[in-house]
């Protein structure tokens, strides 16, 4: 026991003698200054054991670093005293500082000469420079602008660019600096021969994928552009983009190296959520069924509430932004308000705009049979449709800003082999953004139906609300107009919202706080918001997040409710 007790103490002192090391005290400067000063004063890495023939040495670079992280931040006239002083075993610098005066930028002279002289991106970028007169001296912004400057250069295929004068002048006495940079940029070089290898596709329609010719003035983002299509298309499991600049020709010659994803994919997965329960899916892929593109695949998911089955066949005719599909599917859903048996057939063109908005023209025609508080029906319904859909976000997974906005409008008419006659336009947006150290995640969804008799519509074209992406709270599809029975029937319209707000607390843990609030009805006069609240947890999974929520709703029909959900924030 007492040996065991000495071990432990010797230890304990051990990693005492390893835990102390040189310190830094500093007096006059706070805040910024005296961040910078720490951190371009490094004795933290020194050893305690330092002989007195190094104090003088050691005390001068200490003060020459503190003033060069003063001048980096525009003082240039500070007052610096250092001296070094021993105690408990090892040492330290007493520093007391008086920073003084300010040096004050009074011109920024930015020029570009050459043909990038009548580029707009330089033109944007000398329209708003980082540092105008009048601004204080910042080291780290003047290489900024003389980067920034670099790196656009580079970007644009100006290749050749040279800098005639880049000089940080200070005048001390008068506290004053002169900001000259001059570019010039050169010729601005252009795409040469594109090389494509890859095993896939037929030439023609894998050259589609690349968004400039040769000849076309060289642009970086070109280039990214053309790897993101490539890697986002599904049809490549690897791409290298190699760019050769040809300073004879002043081209540049790109080839584009890639490998094919394995022809089939498997898929089989089980899930949870408060609104079907557990589910089972399992699907087939087959990602090039010819060298035209075509492929398709099939899905099968089963739970309590909801059974689907689904083909679809993909035809592209621009593999990065046009395809046409063709669709079918069976699906069962069981909730406690209604029964839907439905069967479907379409086809869709979906292009991506040269604005980044995603247009899709479709036609389904749906037979359902469905059951309603207790009235049973069929309906035939032949759909014409068009949606407009964007997404943006700084990360596809977990975005910490970004947004979504679509909208769908569709249509039946009786005289056009459907049962019966309606407009529906079904909306969705959605905002994140950071606040307060975490994100605020808002979502709004809206529907509206023109049709002259609620009970002839099919439970897919009536709206409900709550469940876990309505308003929680609630069961799923629970809320709606009702009928004299007290039974929920659904409605030709539906809003609902929410705010949320999450924080990361560990690497992957996040907690929440939300409202929800709305519901579906038949006129705005009936509309009966009802709310929702509560806290959650979420987990970052590799695959995405997955929330746990307990909610209450307002109208205490219940006294909370757990909701489980997975799936994108966007």
């Amino acid at each position: 026991m007492l040996r065991g007790m000495l071990v432990l103490g010797l230890l304990c002192v051990c990693a005492s003698a390893r835990a102390a090391s040189p310190t830094l005290q500093l007096n006059g400067v706070s805040g910024e200054l005296q961040d910078n000063i720490r951190a371009h004063v490094t004795i933290s890495t020194e050893a305690c054991e330092l002989a007195s023939w190094r104090e003088r040495a050691t005390v001068r670079n200490a003060r020459r670093a503190a003033d060069n992280a003063l001048r980096a931040l525009g003082y240039y006239s500070a007052e610096i005293q250092a001296e070094l002083i021993r105690a408990d075993g090892c040492w330290a610098i007493r520093m007391n500082v008086a920073a003084g005066p300010r040096v004050t930028v009074t011109e920024v002279l930015v020029s570009v000469t050459g043909s990038a002289e009548q580029d707009t991106a330089f033109r944007d970028a000398l329209r708003n420079p980082l540092v105008r007169p009048g601004d204080p001296l910042r080291h780290d912004l003047y290489e900024q602008m003389r980067g920034t400057l670099t790196r656009l250069a580079a970007d644009r295929g100006y290749f050749e660019s040279q800098w005639r004068a880049h000089r940080l002048e200070v005048d001390i006495p008068r506290q004053q600096a002169r900001i000259v940079l001059h570019l010039e940029s050169g010729p601005r070089y252009q795409f040469g021969d594109v090389t494509l290898e890859q095993d896939v596709l037929n030439d023609d329609l894998a050259a589609r994928f690349i968004p400039f010719l040769p000849g076309d003035p060289y642009d970086n983002r070109e280039l990214i552009s053309l790897q993101q299509a490539l890697n986002s298309s599904g049809y490549y499991g690897n791409v290298r983009i190699r760019s050769e600049p040809d300073s004879a020709e002043r081209r540049v010659h790109v080839t584009a190296v890639t490998t094919a994803r394995p022809r089939h994919g498997y898929l089989a997965g089980i899930g949870f959520s408060t609104d079907t329960g557990p589910r089972l899916r399992l699907g087939y892929e087959n990602r090039r069924v010819n060298r035209a593109g075509h492929r398709y695949n099939a899905e099968v998911e089963t739970s309590p509430v909801r059974t689907t089955a689904g083909l679809n066949y993909e035809i592209p005719i621009d593999p990065a932004r046009e395809k046409i599909s063709l669709s079918g599917g069976y699906r069962t859903e069981d909730t406690d308000t209604s029964f839907s048996e439905r069967y479907r057939l379409g086809v869709a063109h979906q292009i991506e705009l040269n604005s980044g908005w995603v247009a899709t023209t479709s036609l389904e025609f749906e037979r359902e049979h469905f059951t309603v508080a207790d009235v049973r029906d069929r309906t035939d319904l032949v759909m014409p449709g068009f949606e407009l859909a964007r997404t943006r976000s700084d990360h596809p997974i977990y975005p910490r800003r970004g947004w979504h906005l679509g909208g769908k409008v569709r249509f039946a008419e009786e005289n056009f082999l459907s049962s019966v006659t309606f407009v529906q336009f079904r909306g969705r947006a959605r905002l994140i953004f950071p606040a307060l150290g975490g994100r605020i995640l808002t979502r709004a969804d809206l529907g509206v139906t023109e049709a002259d008799e609620l009970v002839e519509l099919p439970t897919s074209v009536r709206f409900f609300a709550g469940g876990d992406a309505s308003v929680r709270g609630y069961a799923y599809e629970s809320l709606g107009p009702i009928n004299d029975d007290g039974e929920v029937i659904g409605g030709r319209h539906m809003f609902t919202g929410s705010i949320e707000y999450d924080y990361l607390f560990l690497p992957s843990w996040s907690v929440a706080v939300f409202a929800d609030g709305g519901n579906a009805f038949d006129t705005v006069d009936s509309f009966e918001p009802v709310y929702g609240f509560g806290i959650g947890i979420r987990w970052r999974s590799p695959i995405g997040p997955i929330r746990l929520d307990v909610a209450r709703p307002t109208d205490h029909s219940d006294n909370f409710r757990i909701h489980v959900s997975m799936g994108p924030d966007l």
